[in-house]
């Protein structure tokens, strides 16, 4: 059993199970319950330096208070007996499923049945709301990406491998570069740019922000879609150099016969989405924040509105009627199927985010259990947005007999009180 020492608290951490490994290196459980250990493949200075700044400077995790982890950051690094740095510290998070496993209908349906719009939309909420954090404190995500991104059955979500960040050493000045990225959520400025050439800025993260909030709302990437010009189809990376999205101005990419109309979203998200892909293609200070997006997901979850044939289906009160059950008809398939013998998510007014003592936002979801996970048949759906019980169940054509039944009685003992007595 290997067994390290954390530089800066001087607690001895030994490695007990390898249980991943990736191009930079390996994750490791550790004895220290809740932490796992990353150990570099090629341990450099570069990287021990970061990895300081890191743990001197972490940013404030928006739902700590919470008892759940957003910000996966290191907490220390860990060098062996000679004093070499090898890898770093880092809390674990636990039950957190991969970003397409909540986005993709046939995935989610399997994983977390009852995983409805509405927390499709407080998903995206809280990735927004957890950017915003970061941003706030200067430093870049750099590769966002589904990967890197684990979603709770309540919505709340975790952003890990934060190693891969960029931020500025505020004693010394210098910027610790990101290294990586993934073509399909990087915008186009940055399309055959050798990363380690570069400083990058939030403004690109505002690209990859936006490809994840619709992948969250669409269940696919904007850049795919039917090919109407010359040649083969490009691949998503060359699509997004070139500007053509799916609903874009002049695109040559088009809209298939499953695609999602765009005006099923509140129009507050609609217009983000244009500012992004349409007005930030050759303009990134267009692209929206990730404080525009939360503030416009915070609007569109209170104007989301049930379905009266379906318990699972929820629409933007905008569009009128239920896309959901349209779109059943249209692809023999239900993306949000009924959940029997559960309540109906409740939808509030206002979802309020309020602010700690270091001006940074919490997420207002609860302390509840949320969906099961792996199983088909939850009993409940809880509420993601308010830990409120008082939510009505559906009434029953039995429940209504009953009631119909009993009105009756009333009426005809009461009749015959009257012709006795009157």
């Amino acid at each position: 059993m290997v067994r390290l020492k954390c530089k800066n608290s001087g607690e001895w951490i030994d490695l007990v199970k390898e249980i991943n490994s990736s191009g930079e290196g390996k994750i490791h459980t550790t004895n220290k319950i809740g932490f796992l250990a990353k150990i570099y493949h090629n341990p450099t200075p570069e990287r021990s330096a970061k990895l300081q700044v890191m743990a001197n400077d972490p940013p404030t995790d928006p739902t700590l208070s919470q008892g759940h982890i957003s910000i996966a950051w290191p907490k220390d690094l860990l060098q062996d007996s000679g004093g070499s740095i090898l890898g770093f510290l880092m809390p674990e998070i636990k039950n957190g499923q991969s970003l397409i496993k909540v986005y993709n209908p046939r995935l989610r349906n399997k994983q977390i049945p009852g995983f409805n719009w509405v927390y499709l939309h407080i998903t995206a909420m809280n990735v927004a709301s957890t950017i915003d954090v970061l941003h706030k404190k200067n430093y870049v995500v750099c590769d966002i990406k589904q990967q890197n991104i684990l979603v709770q059955s309540t919505g709340k979500i975790s952003i890990i491998d934060t190693d891969s960040f960029q931020l500025r050493d505020k004693t010394t000045g210098k910027i610790h570069r990101s290294h990586v990225g993934s073509g399909e959520y990087t915008p186009p400025e940055m399309f055959n740019v050798d990363f380690t050439t570069v400083d990058r800025s939030e403004l690109h993260d505002r690209f990859g922000l936006a490809v994840i909030i619709w992948q969250l709302l669409f269940g696919n990437h904007p850049f795919s879609g039917e090919w109407i010009g010359g040649g083969n189809q490009p691949n998503i990376d060359k699509l997004i150099h070139q500007g053509d999205w799916i609903y874009g101005k002049n695109s040559k990419l088009k809209p298939t016969p499953f695609s999602i109309p765009l005006n099923v979203i509140h129009p507050e998200l609609e217009k983000l989405f244009r500012k992004c892909f349409d007005d930030g293609y050759l303009t990134p200070y267009a692209r929206p924040s990730a404080a525009d997006w939360k503030n416009a997901l915070e609007i569109a979850i209170s104007e989301l509105t049930p379905c009266s044939a379906i318990n699972n289906h929820y629409y933007a009160r905008s569009y009128g009627k239920c896309y959901w059950c349209q779109r059943k008809i249209q692809i023999n398939y239900d993306t949000f199927p009924a959940i029997h013998g559960s309540v109906r998510t409740q939808i509030p007014v206002k979802v309020s985010v309020k602010n700690n003592s270091h001006n940074q936002p919490l997420k207002t979801i609860p302390q509840t259990q949320g969906l099961p996970i792996h199983k088909s048949q939850p009993t409940k759906v809880t509420n993601p947005i308010t830990s409120s019980n008082s939510v009505a169940k559906p009434v029953t054509f039995k429940e209504n007999w009953k009631k119909a039944l009993t009105a009756g009685a009333i009426f005809i003992i009461g009749w015959i009180i009257w012709v006795v007595f009157f």
